[in-house]
């Protein structure tokens, strides 16, 4: 008996000491387990920063280290501008759009620093061939610096003579950042001067004019790689406003002694934001750019003439989606930029000068083709309208995948029709101008 109580008691203990060991083994994990989590928290926290702040160093882009190449990286792979002696645009050229801020800074008399504005491109590596400063010596911008600001930011930085104001925004397919600066006005003569590819010639020297209008760009849309619509037999888009253009600015010289600038004199391509800034470094009192239509059924016919503003018409934004070469979604984008844009200063007169041309070319044209159509006066957010300075607007010189108003459009005596037509609306514009000046 006593020995069975013997073998109870060494049992008891033998099974204490292991309960005993294992809660010290379970304690000693849990300690590990903490210390690892410690380790892990103080890593984070001692981790430095991917990028300097901003605001260092503001007035000058410093080159540093690139980051490792990402899918969402946009490359900054050209730059280039237009400019005169009171408005400069700088064209930036991306892979991707991009987030970006502007800053402006004043003169700095006691470092010797000029006004400047500065850009920041969020999530982008330069891809320029050079990274030298741009020089521009318009009277109003001195040069362009641009550098590798931190691993994910590109800071351009525009040294400026002198600045009014300044606006910025995206352009898509292809993305690029425009950044238009304005002067102070006056009656400088126009030095304008592009430097870049696929820029424009250079603007001609200002003229002296009477009081009205005195100088007008016109604008033949597409050219080069871009036809534009293609219409019944082959007959590209491109083609016919050039045409159309070249006749109509020869009679507003000629009758009306006007100065007239054709952004483009052939086929070539010339970007659309590059077609606004040759108006507004002209210094242009008008900006018309000619168009066809054009509409998968066949039976669309008409003309009609746009303004540039925001709209909720469907049939508006899909047209302004296939001038622009884009997305209906980026057109949608765009009512966002238009809030701040300084083209609404001239947005009456647009839309007057929109209704004269239209009334004109409905007067003039409607007895030449059977079964016309006036489509009306209409707003639509056209790239090649945003930020100029002066009354703008587009014509759709009528539907050019409509085979009765193609093969007359293709004609000189249809062409000649239009001619007179935006001529005696330009015309009655002018009058109207001039009549209002004189109150």
């Amino acid at each position: 008996m006593a020995r069975t109580r013997w073998l109870k008691l060494l049992l008891l203990i033998a099974l204490g000491a292991l309960l005993e060991q294992e809660a010290g083994a379970q304690q000693a994990r849990q300690r590990s387990r903490a210390a690892q989590v410690q380790k892990s928290q103080t890593q984070k926290q001692v981790r430095p920063p991917l990028a300097p702040s901003r605001d260092a160093t503001p007035e000058k882009p410093t080159e540093r280290l690139s980051a490792p190449a990402d899918a969402e990286i946009s490359r900054v792979t050209g730059i280039r501008f237009l400019s005169s002696k009171s408005y400069t645009r700088v064209m930036l050229d991306l892979s991707r759009a991009v987030r970006y801020e502007t800053r402006r800074l004043k003169e700095d008399a006691a470092k010797g620093l000029p006004p400047r504005v500065y850009v920041d491109v969020f999530g982008a590596q330069l891809a320029l061939a050079s990274k030298e400063p741009l020089p521009v010596e318009d009277g109003l911008l001195r040069q362009v610096r641009v550098g590798q600001f931190s691993q994910d930011v590109v800071r351009v930085v525009l040294d400026m003579t002198s600045v009014r104001e300044y606006n910025a925004f995206l352009l898509p397919e292809p993305s690029r950042l425009v950044i238009d600066i304005h002067g102070q006005t006056g009656d400088d003569a126009v030095a304008a001067r592009t430097q870049g590819k696929n820029a424009p010639g250079p603007a001609k020297q200002k003229k002296t004019a009477p009081a009205g209008i005195r100088k007008i760009v016109l604008d033949p849309g597409h050219g080069g790689k871009d036809p534009g619509a293609i219409g019944v037999g082959g007959i590209a888009e491109k083609d016919i406003v050039l045409r159309v253009a070249k006749r109509l600015a020869a009679k507003l010289k000629k009758e009306m002694g006007l100065e007239v600038v054709l952004t483009r004199n052939d086929d070539r391509y010339i970007s659309l934001e590059d077609r606004t800034a040759i108006a507004n470094a002209e210094e242009a009192d008008l900006f018309i750019s000619l168009h066809m239509n054009a509409s998968p059924n066949g039976d669309a016919r008409g003309l009609e003439t746009y303004y540039l503003d925001n709209t909720n018409d469907e049939a508006a934004i899909r047209l302004a989606a296939r001038e622009n070469g884009t997305t209906r979604q980026n057109i949608s984008d765009l009512q966002f930029i238009l809030s701040d844009m300084t083209q609404n200063v001239k947005l009456e007169d647009s839309i007057t000068l929109a209704h004269r041309l239209q009334s004109a070319l409905v007067d003039g044209v409607s007895k030449k083709i059977s079964d016309f159509k006036d489509l009306g006066v209409k707003k639509a957010l056209f790239y090649v309208l945003v930020g100029a300075r002066m009354p703008s607007v587009l014509v759709e010189l009528f539907f050019i995948t409509n085979k009765t108003e193609a093969r007359a459009m293709s004609q000189e005596s249809y062409q000649e029709s239009v001619v007179n037509a935006l001529f005696e609306g330009i015309q009655k514009y002018a009058q109207s101008a001039v009549a209002l000046k004189t109150l």
